[in-house]
């Protein structure tokens, strides 16, 4: 089998099943108010109902949500993924975009995770995108560009992502991933990480001239200097000293 044929065919397992979910259950009794983001319930609603679905399914297997309150899991939902006695270990990030926000850049994670999952011998980390309203009661699932679910593979997502000083991959929500081998996506996460330190290198080196300099903080808007500090102080004991 063409690897594109069965990333394809993956991509549409999941597609089915997310969209069967939404039309089944169109609507959530959960609030929302424009510019609010309720994507952690969401996602918690999809992944429970993503086990339930592939319970008896002839692809997906011993799918599981992620762990009550454990807030750094690497996956909201993770399945085996089974075509002709091959299994893979696929992980699923649900991402919730509010419509009726103007911009949206949702944090996709540490780039470690997927590092350590290809460690493990897989590969697929699959963002399922899906698009919401607040309503007058609750919420409703609507439709961009003619669907209800986007979803597609973290080796897709759009070149113009960024590694955080935090370590997290961000992209805007409605950036389009544009398709790429394995190997291309190893070899862009190994640049935007050496982009990413590269940043936070000509940052350090930045404020530890300042630190030499005397400066506790230097930025366009403020400055703190040792003798502001110094200064300071000096009024603070010359004032006790007259108690």
């Amino acid at each position: 089998m063409e690897i594109k044929d069965y990333e394809n065919g993956l991509i549409q397992d999941l597609k089915l099943v997310i969209n069967s979910i939404i039309t089944e259950i169109p609507r959530l009794d959960i609030a929302v108010t424009k510019g609010e983001r309720v994507g952690d319930a969401i996602s918690k609603f999809l992944e429970l109902e993503f086990v339930k679905k592939t319970l008896h399914h002839s692809k997906f297997s011993n799918s599981e949500a992620s762990p009550i309150g454990k807030t750094k899991n690497p996956w909201d939902a993770r399945t085996d993924y089974t075509i002709n006695n091959f299994p893979q270990d696929i992980w699923i990030d649900f991402k919730a975009i509010n419509v009726e926000n103007e911009d949206t850049n949702p944090d996709s994670g540490t780039p470690d995770k997927i590092i350590n999952h290809i460690t493990n011998d897989n590969f697929y980390l699959v963002f399922i995108y899906v698009y919401y309203k607040g309503t007058s009661n609750g919420l409703e699932f609507v439709q961009v560009g003619g669907e209800y679910v986007k979803p597609y593979f973290l080796k897709d997502i759009s070149k113009s992502f960024r590694i955080t000083p935090a370590n997290q991959m961000q992209v805007n929500g409605m950036a389009e991933p544009e398709y790429r081998t394995r190997e291309e996506f190893l070899d862009l996460l190994l640049t935007k990480k050496i982009e990413s330190n590269e940043r936070k290198f000509k940052k350090a080196e930045l404020e530890l001239k300042n630190l030499k300099d005397g400066f506790f903080k230097k930025t366009s808007s403020k400055e703190t200097h040792l003798k502001d500090l110094l200064q300071k102080n000096k009024s603070q004991e010359d004032a006790i000293d007259k108690l």
